[in-house]
């Protein structure tokens, strides 16, 4: 009797289905079209790797047996595994269904139980860290086993986008996920406070915004500092040492074709509960000149004294009655945060309210210097914050007046001097920014932000905002076309700050700057993290670099000229090497293969941060770089109408390409 696969709508998927005491391998070879229709993920988010149908025929598929076990695999038509659907146990029914993206596992669906149906899911390697369960088997993940920060950001952003409030609750800290961080019991209450009724809140926040669109997605998770925060047990919070991310972000991207709009998601405090990272607080869309200004509750300012016993700590972490009252007031005063509907006079109030509750604050805590610091710098954070959207034009003034009265009440040398000033100077040019109307008014503000920045590190050489100033400086002045200045400043910053981030950056643009005539240092791993792309091993070839990101506008804008080139003049020595910039490399093959870019690709995670960018002081995308055959730098074009003009000499053609007008950037 002639044997086959069966395929069975169960549960939106295939299943492969074989008679009694017959494994995989004795079974009748299926087709790949069949494999590859039939068995589809049960779950989102799976950027796995799927033929065209025209490209079936050109698929293979062969039986496998190991032990006990045995799997059909299907393979693509350059040979990459695309999926492998296993019996682990030899009962002649799938227990696992593998999926695959450029021949790297990326999901897979397990039965553990046997049953036909699969009970967990994972997304591996470049697919991701999740590891969700399905415990009643109905398709829907009831908790996480494993799931980062960042991708707790995306089903956070999902969930809000299908709002689905069950979705949200499975990434929202729980009462049994704080007593196992050993959170003190008053702080439980103001968190659990913040997590409840999601389903309302959720719809609340929809309710307020008209951006989202069906096409909406997340796109990546954005964090101030790289590095997660760590409260000590002895910080007056917790029992236990606490691991968080404060004030996370998410970005929306609202189109997925272009002009791509963007969104940010206040992702808030997230923190780390053994494998699995959690909100604290319901993520809110920031959109217009709306200002979310709010603090975690775990990043609070603690004011207990170490040795205070964790179960005594009142909101906040404090034992003083009187400051433990302010900060609940500031806590319910953010929870009624102006929306992007609210009126201008909404927002003058509560950044008014805020400013004055922050004051007292400070008052209340003048016996511990460093819990009024830590008040001080909210308020001049939030001031300064509110001046930058628009929302409060009355802050620039408030931080003038803060800058003249503590000035001269500060101990000589004191950061909060500095700290102040530069705020203060961020809001300044943020006004005036906004106010220069015309071409000579804002050319006229970036030279008084150069001397400002100038001026602030000449008085304040060792202050923590000096790196940020500097590199402001050069950057500034790079722009302006002022190359001899920009290198002075990034060769001041790398030498007296080489350890920043920003001393780092530095050292790069001085080797953008100084590249041309010599070899681009180009050796980084590639975007499935394997191996290196490595620059040396395209010699005899004319070689773009692109430094680029899902998210830069312009970058998307170049790709059709880009690709045509690549395909017109490939024959003839041309290669491009992409350098992706995405925080992670989540959505990145999927952009990919949306827009045709077949050329090797570069990632290392930290976006803008990360080591390929530093290495280059990259300030701005595109960046490129064109190589020439005998392997140095020929010029770096500022637009793909300059690399179709230099691309004749860099490729030594004997007749030059018809070009398109455009200027050269090899300076």
């Amino acid at each position: 009797m002639r044997r086959r696969l069966l395929l069975c709508g169960v549960l939106g998927a295939g299943l492969l289905g074989l008679p009694t005491g017959m494994s995989v391998a004795q079974e009748l070879q299926p087709t790949p079209e069949n494999i590859l229709k039939g068995f589809v993920p049960r779950q989102r988010d799976v950027d796995y790797e799927t033929p065209k149908p025209a490209e079936f025929a050109k698929c293979t598929v062969k039986a496998e047996r190991f032990g006990k076990g045995s799997a059909w695999v299907v393979t693509g038509p350059n040979g990459q595994i695309l999926r492998r659907i296993i019996d682990t146990d030899g009962d002649t029914e799938p227990d696992q269904w593998r999926y695959y993206n450029n021949g790297i596992e990326i999901y897979r669906e397990i039965d553990t139980n046997f049953n036909k149906k699969p009970d967990q899911y994972r997304w591996l390697n470049t697919g991701g860290s999740r590891w969700g369960i399905d415990s009643n088997e109905d398709r829907l993940i009831d908790s996480w086993k494993i799931l980062s920060a960042e991708e707790a950001s995306r089903v956070a952003v999902n969930a809000l986008l299908a709002n689905d409030a069950d979705m949200l609750r499975l990434v929202l800290v729980t009462a049994e996920d704080l007593t196992q961080l050993k959170i003190t019991a008053s702080v439980q209450k103001e968190i659990l406070a913040n997590v409840s009724s999601p389903a309302q809140k959720l719809r609340d926040v929809l309710s307020k915004t008209k951006s989202l669109t069906p096409k909406s997605r997340w796109m990546r998770f954005d964090v101030a500092s790289a590095m997660p925060s760590a409260i000590p047990a002895d910080d007056g919070k917790a029992a236990s040492e606490l691991i968080l991310y404060e004030n996370a972000m998410a970005i929306i991207e609202t189109e997925a074709a272009p002009p791509r709009n963007s969104l940010l998601v206040q992702i808030g405090e997230i923190v780390k509960i053994g494998d699995v990272w959690k909100l604290t607080q319901i993520p809110q869309l920031i959109e217009g000149n709306q200002v979310q200004l709010t603090a975690g509750v775990l990043m609070q300012p603690a004011q207990s004294a170490a040795g205070d016993s964790p179960a005594t700590a009142t909101p906040g972490g404090t034992s003083d009655p009187r400051v433990s009252a302010l900060v609940k007031q500031l806590q319910e005063l953010d929870g009624k945060a102006p929306t992007t509907e609210s009126a201008p006079a909404a927002f003058v109030k509560f950044n008014t309210d805020r400013a004055t509750l922050l004051r007292e604050l400070i008052k209340a805590t003048a016996k511990d210097p460093k819990e009024q610091e830590n008040w001080l710098r909210q308020l001049v954070d939030g001031l300064t914050s509110a001046v930058q959207t628009g929302a409060y034009e009355d802050g620039l003034n408030q931080l003038k007046l803060l800058e003249t009265q503590l000035k001269p009440q500060l101990k000589a040398g004191s950061p909060l001097v500095s700290y102040i000033v530069y705020r203060r100077m961020l809001a300044e040019y943020s006004v005036s920014v906004q106010t220069a109307k015309s071409n000579a008014a804002q050319a006229k503000t970036q030279e008084e932000w150069i001397k400002d920045l100038q001026g602030f590190v000449e008085a304040y050489p060792k202050a923590e905002d000096a790196p940020d100033a500097m590199i402001q400086l050069a950057t500034g002045l790079e722009f302006a076309g002022k190359a001899g200045d920009a290198r002075k400043w990034f060769a001041q910053l790398a030498k007296d700050h080489p350890d920043s981030t920003a001393g780092k950056k530095a050292a790069g643009a001085i080797i953008r700057l100084e590249v041309k005539g010599k070899p681009l240092p180009l050796a980084f791993a590639g975007l499935d993290g394997g191996k290196v792309v490595d620059i040396r091993n395209y010699r005899d070839k004319a070689v773009l670099v692109v430094f680029w990101a899902t998210w830069c506008k312009p970058c998307s804008e170049d790709l059709p000229k880009l690709r045509a080139m690549y395909q017109q003049y490939r024959a003839q020595g041309f290669e491009v090497i992409g350098v992706n910039l995405d925080n992670t490399p989540n959505g990145v093959k999927a952009y990919m293969q949306q827009n045709g870019m077949t050329w090797p690709q570069i990632h290392e995670a930290g976006g803008l941060e990360s080591p390929p960018s530093l290495a280059f002081g990259v300030i701005s995308l595109p960046t490129m770089f064109l190589v020439d055959k005998k392997g140095n730098v020929h010029s770096r074009p500022s637009s793909i109408d300059d690399v179709k003009s230099a691309l004749p000499e860099a490729l030594e053609l004997k007749k030059p390409m018809a070009a398109t007008t455009g200027t050269n950037a090899n300076n």
